[in-house]
């Protein structure tokens, strides 16, 4: 069998089952798991099984729930939604001032774009433009550190995380840059879409400065629980002399 005839195969039983509605990761582990057998015989699952420990025995894993856990800290601590308020303050007479603050949040932390969809339907946003804003930011996330994916990528195919973090910094931020230039242009061109607030609240600069203290206080005390689970992802844990004695002596 030639590798253009398996390679139109794997495509085509992907498509169709992901058509079924099966999740993607058993739709992924079913056709790996088939074509090995398939093409290598069943002695082909040995070499699987050893690289799926390897994988999963790569300490850099660990940075994943420990990046998770400090999104937890700074949603509970409501870091994000000072965050928010801070930029609703700042982009208030910016023409789609809501939707370029989702995007300035989406790419500090991508997940908590959707804190800012019912502010923006309930301003009269555009629905298409509230929603497409807050999937474009989405995809933030993968290119600007902390990066979950980029983690994966880098342990599977045994590159540097670090570097992969500094390559996607440049192209993340220049993505934002273009999404905020959009949003900005098209509102101003239509601002039916993204109507600016009408309501009689006078914003001061006091009010902007104020929002900026709280955003500083409630992120430093909350970077001091979030700051040393980043430090232990990225520390290589060494078998202290002890351990090893103690090991020795069972």
């Amino acid at each position: 069998m030639s590798s253009e005839l398996v390679l139109v195969i794997m495509f085509v039983s992907l498509v169709g089952l992901l058509l079924t509605g099966v999740p993607l990761a058993f739709t992924l582990g079913a056709l790996a798991l088939l074509f090995t057998i398939t093409l290598w015989g069943p002695a082909a699952l040995t070499v699987t099984v050893l690289n799926l420990f390897d994988t999963m025995h790569s300490e850099s894993l660990l940075a994943i729930p420990l990046y998770v856990m400090m999104v937890s800290i700074l949603q509970c601590a409501g870091v994000i939604e000072s965050f928010y308020k801070a930029m609703e303050l700042w982009s208030r007479r910016l023409p789609g001032g809501l939707a370029v603050g989702t995007i300035a949040i989406c790419t500090i932390i991508a997940a908590m774009g959707l804190l800012a969809l019912p502010s923006m339907l309930k301003r009269g946003y555009q629905p298409e433009l509230a929603i497409g804003t807050i999937c474009a930011g989405g995809t933030l996330g993968i290119l600007i550190p902390p990066s979950v994916i980029t983690i994966v990528y880098a342990v599977t195919a045994q590159a540097s995380i670090g570097q992969m973090f500094i390559a996607g910094v440049v192209p993340g931020l220049l993505l934002a840059l273009l999404y905020i230039g959009y949003i900005v242009l098209r509102s101003a061109l239509n601002p039916s879409i993204a109507p600016r607030s009408m309501d009689d609240v006078t914003i001061t600069w006091a009010m902007r400065i104020a929002s900026l203290k709280s955003l500083v206080c409630r992120s430093s005390s909350s970077s001091v629980c979030s700051a040393p689970s980043t430090w232990g992802s990225q520390r290589r844990w060494k078998p202290q002399p002890w351990a090893s004695r103690s090991t020795s002596s069972r």
